[in-house]
């Protein structure tokens, strides 16, 4: 056969065609040579086309493909001032693109095209505009040549980019010509030099440079050794694409999260969801999303989060849950966020493509850049924020564009601690609380498919210690400072930072109590005498996590790591078994290889550990918000646990120098109480936990 044998239209429009299967696999199947400017190119078109692609190899073939790359305002500067030059850029953009594949999918991709590389069937080219006028300026065009053993030749010319979503996804539309047809040879003889023009480096406004030397090496390296190799990488990748296409959505939604999405939806698309850690926010969003979406033709979905590490968890819940849209990653980790979200917004404005995710950040939401270009979309908008409390700071507030039609807000509480005007605000926006499902419900409440409780039952042992002299002296302090500010009916902008400030302050005076050590020292000795050390969990603050380690060390034969913001979470090595650090460290704690892993802030927003079954809070939370997730997180299911036990160590005043009508005193201990009284009403102790505190209460001298 030849390209003259198959039935090629003149133009292919993908709303009516498809443009994969009809086009450009045959088209590659019969080629021996391939010319391509892709205005965008992602190795992912190869494997999407992998049926073509290795028929092309098996016919020898050729493919040069001259890829373009965006400079910067700050690229043209640095290069202007001799500063560097445009091949290092070009070659660290790569490198940098190649370290961020997550997915074993895209590493795939990878490997295919380093394979087609190192058996010279693929040779590429960077090209870039030379000139600054922007920073925007990119090499846009989008053409194709094929040519086939009997010399015969087709160009296409049109709006479609050499990737996935350029061939399988997005909505394009491209011409074709033929070269057998007398009336279209023109249209190919310019294509074909216009190629040879940019190829050769003759263009008058891009400059086109070899292929960087070290990611081709890179690419190499990790590409497949043999042709059977490559064979049955096609193979994997193929059936990865079949298995892709044909799965359906994997979550069975349970009753109570299709209630909740009903109430959201009753309340015109706006809402919050109150809903404990472990019983499934995320799905819950996700469910709503995917019928918003069948509502509305065109949607554009930004998913906000308080750290980095949960927008990948939110794009791997996406695909998890069977959504298959465009995902764009919107923060500092991504360097080209800006160009890749222009060019989705604009995209959509022409209908290219439909619906699409942006996943970011709560302060890249906030940021002048993402709220200027987000303005630029004509599509309806569907903001879901996650652990929503976290977007009611002052410099927060004014990422809640009113242009978001679509609100929909998540968290186990979403009230914000010592922040009316914060938490009003969240409220304004969002509407109101649509849907509950508390933590109290997630414990009693039996799951029908499992015939136990959405969550594990726990002990509580609250461990009380005494604040220092000089402690209390700096405590008594702080609460003047707070009680001024707090009775103030209308607060600045200023003081509300101010009045955050110091209650924080105040806080990690409890936090950090130097009483608790000598405590903990025996409660580590204790669990490892009875061999119950293995699974524990110490949740500490930055201040105590060096001499809650080396209290650990004290103790031989015990493992213990720590578990902070430090410990990668978005890059996987090859050091950790192909994991990101963060996910080495949990994994070998779920096999027991690390008795104890001791944790900061880290853990407060989404980073779940089920397997603990011990959970020693060194550093106690008066914010309920915090101290009701940290005890959520504690309590998921993990096989063989039938139970937790939390040990919290709390700092109460010195009694010696306790003054029983000093107000502050008493409201530290109340604020203390009312944590454990919380903590406790749900345990498999409470009677014996609030006994403890009747005795608290009556040796303070408080009603």
């Amino acid at each position: 056969m030849s390209l003259r044998d198959l039935s090629i239209k003149h133009s292919y429009n993908s709303e009516k065609d498809d443009i994969l299967n009809d086009f450009y696999i045959p088209s590659l199947k019969e080629g021996v040579f391939y010319d391509r400017i892709a205005g965008y190119f992602s190795s992912s078109s190869f494997t999407t086309a992998a049926e073509g692609i290795s028929q092309f190899a098996r016919n020898q073939g050729r493919m040069r493909f001259i890829v373009n790359v965006k400079l910067s305002i700050e690229d043209y500067e640095q290069i202007e001032k001799g500063l560097t030059c445009p091949e290092k850029i070009i070659q660290k953009r790569f490198l940098e693109d190649l370290e961020a594949l997550r997915e074993e999918c895209e590493k795939n991709h990878a490997k295919v095209l380093g394979w087609l590389i190192a058996n010279n069937y693929l040779e590429i080219k960077v090209g870039y505009i030379e000139n600054k006028i922007s920073g925007n300026e990119i090499l846009h065009q989008k053409v194709g040549i094929i040519e086939d053993k009997n010399g015969n030749k087709i160009s296409f010319s049109g709006s479609n980019n050499e990737s996935a979503y350029g061939w399988e996804y997005n909505s394009e539309k491209f011409k074709v010509f033929f070269s057998w047809e007398t009336n279209n040879d023109g249209f190919i003889r310019e294509d074909i030099n216009d190629f040879e023009d940019l190829w050769n480096d003759e263009s008058k406004k891009t400059r086109v440079i070899p292929f960087p030397e070290a990611v081709k090496k890179h690419l190499i390296d990790i590409s497949p050794k043999s042709d059977l190799e490559f064979e049955n990488l096609v193979s994997e990748i193929d059936k990865q694409k079949k298995g892709s296409a044909l799965k359906k959505q994997e979550i069975d939604l349970r009753n109570y999260q299709l209630e909740a999405i009903d109430s959201w939806f009753k309340n015109g698309c706006k809402g919050l969801f109150e809903m404990a850690t472990g019983t499934g926010k995320t799905y819950t969003a996700l469910g709503a999303l995917k019928i918003l979406l069948e509502k509305e033709s065109k949607l554009v979905t930004i998913i906000s989060c308080p750290f980095l590490h949960l927008t990948y968890q939110w794009e791997q819940s996406i695909r998890k849950f069977g959504l298959d849209l465009p995902i764009i990653f919107v923060n500092s980790a991504n360097t080209k966020w800006r160009h890749e979200l222009t060019e989705k917004i604009l995209d959509n404005r022409l209908g290219k493509i439909k619906q699409f995710i942006i996943i970011i950040t709560h302060d890249t939401l906030s940021s002048e850049k993402l709220i200027e270009l987000i303005k630029e979309s004509r599509s309806p908008i569907l903001l879901i924020g996650d652990e929503v409390h976290g977007m009611g700071s002052v410099k927060r507030i004014s990422g809640l564009l009113s242009a978001y039609q679509y609100r929909l807000g998540l968290s186990a509480t979403p009230e914000r601690y010592f922040d009316e005007l914060g938490t009003e605000e969240l409220l304004k926006y969002f509407s109101k609380t649509v849907y509950v499902f508390d933590l109290h419900r997630a414990i009693k409440e039996i799951n029908p498919e499992t015939g136990r409780s959405y969550l594990v039952p726990y002990d509580y042992h609250p461990l009380f210690v005494e604040l220092t002299m000089s402690e209390m002296e700096e405590y008594s302090d702080l609460s003047t400072t707070i009680a001024i500010l707090y009775s103030k009916d209308h607060r600045s902008k200023h003081e509300q930072i101010v009045l955050e400030q110091k209650l924080r302050e105040r806080q990690d005076i409890l936090k950090n109590a130097i009483n608790k050590y000598p405590i903990f020292e025996k409660l580590v000795s204790k669990l490892f005498d009875h061999n119950d050390i293995k699974h524990t969990l110490v949740y500490c603050s930055p201040q105590q996590i060096k001499a809650a380690q080396q209290i650990i060390r004290n103790q031989k034969n015990i493992v213990q790591h720590k578990f902070t913001s430090e410990e990668n979470a978005t890059k996987k090595e090859s050091k950790y078994e192909g994991k990101t650090e963060r996910e080495f460290l949990l994994d070998n704690f779920d096999k027991g290889i690390y008795d104890i892993l001791v944790a900061i802030k880290c853990l407060d927003e989404g980073v779940d550990i089920p397997s603990t079954k011990n959970a020693v809070l060194l550093c106690s939370s008066g914010n309920p918000k915090e101290y009701i997730q940290r005890r959520g997180r504690v309590l998921r299911r993990y096989p063989g646990k039938e139970k937790a036990v939390i040990y919290d160590i709390t700092a109460l005043p010195n009694y010696s120098d306790y003054r029983m009508s000093h107000e502050i005193e008493k409201k530290m201990i109340d604020s203390q109480l009312t944590r454990i009284e919380e903590f406790a009403k749900d345990s498999l102790n409470e009677s014996e936990v609030l006994r403890e505190i009747f005795h608290i209460k009556q040796k303070y001298g408080i009603q």
